[in-house]
């Protein structure tokens, strides 16, 4: 298998949504029931850039990590790895790309918002290089918090902020 991970240039394709949908398949089988809507509109939140890496196997996507980029930070919102091709360093490779181009770009941290005790959610980002903090002090970040809490999605878990910091 060679994969190749690359920005995308465009908006994301069906394919993404299909990967998504798969990968829920471990969240369905973690907590019963989804706590959010699959089928709900995703962008970026009015006024922030949305940015999508792929990770490609040969001409088939099996994966991609979307970033928004987010003042000093670029934020990584989502990590999506087909299940048929997980197990297989992909989703790290997606991290490591995004750190990369994080810093190769100035941005001083990447964060994220994950659930702190799924197994692939917190520990996974502290494996490569993230940590919790309490909050990030910006009005994205908030918005953020306030978004999940109206979505229910503490009822399922604590959900944490963070950080990985340029070195």
């Amino acid at each position: 298998m060679t994969v190749e991970i690359r920005e995308r240039r465009g908006p994301a394709v069906e394919a993404h949504a299909e990967i998504e949908h798969a990968a829920d398949d471990l969240f369905r089988a973690h907590f019963g029931l989804l706590p959010w809507n699959e089928d709900a509109p995703e962008h970026a939140p009015h006024g922030y850039v949305e940015r999508v890496f792929d990770a490609v196997d040969g001409a088939t996507l099996v994966g991609f990590a979307k970033v928004i980029v987010a003042g000093e930070y670029l934020h990584l919102e989502q990590l999506s790895v087909s299940p048929d091709h997980s197990r297989r360093g992909i989703g790290g490779r997606l991290v490591d790309t995004v750190l990369s181009a994080a810093w190769a770009e100035g941005f001083q941290a990447v964060s994220l918002r994950t659930f702190a005790e799924v197994p692939w959610n917190a520990p996974f980002y502290e494996r490569h290089g993230f940590h919790v903090v309490d909050a990030v002090d910006t009005e994205f970040h908030a918005g953020l918090a306030g978004t999940e809490e109206s979505l229910g999605l503490m009822e399922h878990g604590a959900r944490v902020h963070m950080l990985a910091q340029r070195a």
